[in-house]
């Protein structure tokens, strides 16, 4: 009962986490193109030329590229056969040919695909996301918490790159002007290159 209810925590919390992924993807599309205009915008206003920035840093970035062919040798990532009793379990309640209502052939097409595919890529949040909602049981939750755990942790990893943006940062600003001139230059510095020229 205790691992069944640990269970529980984890994917509240891995679902919380890709809540607030799906947030921020949102946040940096809607902010990438306005963060280019305002970048723009700034260098004007600041008498800088960001096209010959870009122009420098790409002919850096082209010296820097190494060789292609360094002798190591590709080796494809080998999928695990964890948890393929859990999807087998899902297969015979959501495999079309198991559904006979109508009215619930898209929804469980739907749910037996995002198990196909979590099954796949091994994303095991949205496995257990599927088995939580339909309500099957798991034999083994131990091993599900420790997958649940390491999910957990890839996500935090995902959303402390995404808050690591200019773009976050940008959209953070709520439109301050000091703040939004901070991120421009902390960017033209970092990204670009760019020294600030000294106050007289």
């Amino acid at each position: 009962m205790k691992d069944k209810l640990k269970f529980k925590k984890l994917l509240n919390e891995f679902r919380s986490l890709e809540y607030e992924n799906e947030y921020n993807s949102e946040i940096l599309k809607e902010m990438g193109e306005t963060f280019e205009s305002i970048c723009n915008e700034w260098c004007e206003k600041n008498n800088i030329d960001i096209s010959n920035l870009i122009k420098k840093r790409t002919a850096v970035q082209t010296k820097k590229i190494p060789p292609s062919d360094d002798g190591s040798i590709y080796e494809p990532k080998t999928k695990t056969s964890k948890h393929k009793d859990i999807f087998k379990s899902i297969a015979k309640k959501f495999h079309p040919d198991k559904i006979k209502e109508d009215h619930k052939q898209e929804e469980m097409k739907s749910a037996f695909q995002k198990a196909s595919s979590a099954m796949q890529e091994e994303q095991w949040g949205e496995l257990f996301d599927v088995i939580d909602k339909y309500e099957i049981e798991i034999s083994n939750y131990e091993e599900a918490n420790t997958s649940l755990e390491k999910d957990i942790t890839r996500m935090q990893e995902k959303l402390k790159v995404q808050k690591s943006t200019f773009t976050w940062h940008f959209g953070n600003c709520d439109g301050d002007e000091e703040c939004i001139d901070f991120v421009m230059k902390a960017y033209m510095k970092q990204v670009l290159g760019w020294d600030e020229p000294e106050q007289p």
